[in-house]
């Protein structure tokens, strides 16, 4: 459900960058994308713990998505029933290469990739040619 909230985002702020750009010359248009996921959940109750990890391609895609979802009320989103605010802030680790090295060698307490840390290339921009994504990081069978 997140990729399709932040791929939401990006289709809305791309139309709104090509609606303001100087349509002779796309070149010069700044998409915003992203190129790393990563939601972390409780294995046993499969609920996430409260925040993400997500990296975006450039500055300017980065603060456009703080702009739309820092102080975000999910209550008023019709997406989640929570009372919940959205807090926005850097990542100790930047970067999609920094995520992958953290993440690659890590073992996650899961029987499906779905609850793995994603990786895409090329980067994902909401559009309708979506990138799949890569799983990182190693599954462990869960034991109780």
């Amino acid at each position: 459900m997140l990729i399709e909230i932040v791929d939401q985002h990006f289709v809305e702020e791309n139309r709104k960058a090509l609606a303001m750009s100087n349509h002779d010359d796309l070149q010069d248009m700044i998409i915003s994308e992203y190129d790393f996921l990563y939601l972390p959940v409780d294995f046993v109750s499969r609920s996430n713990l409260g925040y993400a990890f997500l990296n975006f391609t450039t500055s300017v895609a980065a603060m456009r998505f703080y702009e739309s979802f820092d102080n975000f009320s999910w209550k008023d989103s019709m997406v989640f029933n929570t009372p919940k605010i959205c807090k926005i802030c850097p990542a100790r680790i930047q970067g999609k290469d920094g995520h992958v090295r953290h993440f690659k060698n890590k073992y996650f307490q899961c029987d499906t990739d779905k609850f793995l840390p994603v990786s895409f290339s090329p980067p994902r921009n909401g559009s309708t040619s979506r990138t799949l994504p890569t799983p990182i990081g190693c599954r462990r069978k869960m034991s109780f």
